[in-house]
């Protein structure tokens, strides 16, 4: 029960494409994110421009 699961995974499975676009269903935060929705995020960051901020690993001690 305290397995990590990807947002992104997670929501293809369980929502339905109309749900996915309702912002009801749309949380904003960090979250855990498997290696390739990270990598995608990472990608579309970069083509949008210097605006987004990198999402970071929920594995890194932000106090640190």
């Amino acid at each position: 029960m305290n397995e990590l699961v990807c947002g992104d995974c997670w929501r293809r499975e369980h929502l339905t494409f109309v749900q996915r676009l309702d912002p009801a269903f749309i949380r904003h935060g960090s979250r855990y994110l498997c290696p390739e929705h990270r990598a995608l995020r990472a990608e579309l960051s970069w083509a949008t421009g210097p605006v987004h901020r990198p999402i970071p690993d929920p594995t890194q001690n932000r106090a640190a």
